[in-house]
Order: C-alpha cells, then sequence, then structure tokens
C-alpha cells in the first residue's frame, strides 16, 4: 500500500497527563496550536463530500503480544471527510490542507477524536492520492464522557477511484500513553460521495494569498534562469585578436574611411553590435 521509503515511526512523544484514560474529556478545550496552510492539487475524483459506514479490518499486528493476525472483520462506523476547496483559473481543484485539525468517528458507546498535529500529502495524482497524518486519538464513551483510551495513531492513507467512489486502504499505527507502540491495523473501507465538490468562500483569500506567492516565485525563477542564460551566452560580433576583427566584415585589411587616431570615425557604423 505504502510507496518506497514511507514508514511507520518506530516511537513517538508521550501524551500530556489531561489525556489520561480516566479522565473528563473536553473537545472544545483542547488547545491544537495556530493552524498552518498548505495548498495541494488534487484529482477530481478526489474532490467532494465523501461518507463511509462501514471498515473491514484486514491485518492487525499487537506489538505487546507480538500477534499477527488478518482477522477480515467488517466493523460499522460512521464518518465523512472532505476534500477540495478552490478552483484556479484553468479549472484545477486545489485542497486546502490546514494543520492542525480535529475530526471525530461515531461508533456503538463512544467517539474516537483525532487531533491532528501533522498531515502531508506524499502523492497526489490520477491514480491514486497518498496522505499521512499523526496526532493523539482520544476514545470518549458517550455515557460518560470519561476517556476511555488514549492513544498516538500515525496513518496513512491511500485513495483510489472506484465505480462507486473511492476506495481507501489505511494503515494505522497506535502507540500507547507513554509513545511506545502498541498495535498495527490496516482498514480498508468504500467511501460514497455524499456531495459534489463545490468552492468553499472561506478559503477564498487564504487561496488568493496562496497562488500570489507561487507566480511571485514563478517569475522569480524566469528571471534567474534569463540571467544565468544571459552570464552564459557568447559574445555576439566576433573579437579583436591581433589587430584584426576576426568574425566581422573585415579579416587582414586595414579600416576604410580614415584612421584610429583619438576620436571615432565619423559615420562609419559599428560592426557586430547593430546601429
Amino acid at each position: 500500500m505504502l510507496k518506497a521509503g514511507v514508514e511507520h515511526s518506530e516511537t513517538v512523544e508521550p501524551l500530556s497527563a489531561g489525556l489520561m484514560p480516566g479522565k473528563t474529556f473536553d473537545a472544545n478545550a483542547q488547545i491544537l496550536g495556530t493552524p498552518v496552510d498548505d495548498w495541494i492539487c488534487i484529482p477530481p475524483w478526489f474532490a467532494g463530500t465523501f461518507y463511509v459506514d462501514r471498515s473491514l479490518v484486514v491485518d492487525f499486528i499487537d506489538y505487546r503480544s507480538q500477534t499477527h493476525l488478518a482477522p477480515n472483520k467488517l466493523e460499522k462506523i460512521y464518518r465523512t471527510f472532505h476534500y477540495g476547496h478552490q478552483l484556479d483559473t484553468t479549472g484545477r481543484v486545489w485542497h486546502l490542507n490546514r494543520c492542525p485539525y480535529r475530526n471525530s468517528i461515531q461508533s456503538e458507546g463512544s467517539v474516537q477524536y483525532n487531533m491532528i498535529k501533522s498531515s502531508k500529502f506524499i502523492h497526489s495524482g490520477n491514480d491514486s492520492v497518498l496522505e499521512t497524518a499523526t496526532g493523539p486519538a482520544i476514545v470518549v464513551s458517550k455515557e460518560t464522557g470519561v476517556i476511555t483510551r488514549s492513544t498516538t495513531i500515525e496513518t496513512f492513507g491511500r485513495f483510489e477511484p472506484t465505480a462507486q467512489g473511492i476506495r481507501k486502504t489505511t494503515s494505522i499505527k497506535g502507540f500507547n500513553f507513554a509513545g511506545m507502540p502498541e498495535d498495527l491495523i490496516v482498514r480498508v473501507e468504500q467511501a460514497y460521495r455524499l456531495e459534489p465538490f463545490s468552492v468553499d468562500p472561506s478559503t477564498a483569500e487564504s487561496f488568493a494569498a496562496f497562488m500570489a506567492k507561487r507566480q511571485a516565485q514563478r517569475e522569480a525563477r524566469m528571471q534567474y534562469q534569463q540571467g544565468a542564460a544571459m552570464q552564459g551566452a557568447p559574445t555576439q560580433g566576433g573579437t579583436m585578436q591581433g589587430g584584426t576583427m576576426q568574425g566581422g566584415s573585415i579579416q587582414g585589411r586595414p579600416m576604410q574611411g580614415g584612421s584610429m587616431q583619438g576620436a571615432p570615425l565619423q559615420g562609419a557604423p559599428r560592426q557586430g553590435y547593430g546601429n
């Protein structure tokens, strides 16, 4: 599923004391940090709002007991995800990857809050999209509001187009409260389109700033390339060697119309440089 060179971490940083199991969890009280905007061009099939209502667990590793299973267990869940916020002048779709961010997954009796601190698109093409994300995953009882499990998750999600929507294969490595590896789960999900892509006006200012910066970088790069080309170009029109003009119109003959004595020739054009 993963591209070459993409691997899960061995360990991660421990979680804060406020996220320990047994604590009461308030999602609105969590401070994630100042968001940073990153724009990614995505394929049209990836743009829109999608939903998943079941998840098939195809691989499972328990690092504590060194157990490796292929359970093919189907779980009922409900989760939505949205990609794509703006269109450029050529009609390409751009997604705003604003991080950190938070989402949630509803299941029977509990809610899992994913507080994503790091997110990156490793690949975005017509064939597939590969995204990685890392952050705390806090499972909270719907009945009591108490944390029942605290982990850090590191995910690699591969999205591929299908006739029904999107096939998502996700490798999820979980780390315990202390940051040590706990388990690894591979899930396969079929996502169905809930809403088509539409431009998000709330991201217009961020997108305009991104495109302006992108255009400025392109112009600076072009100027640099043009300057480098001019510095490396040979001098046109020839050079003076041994008192005669090599590559010009006269070789070995004295210049007509006067002699060079202190002042330029009057009325004579400069050969090799134009008028």
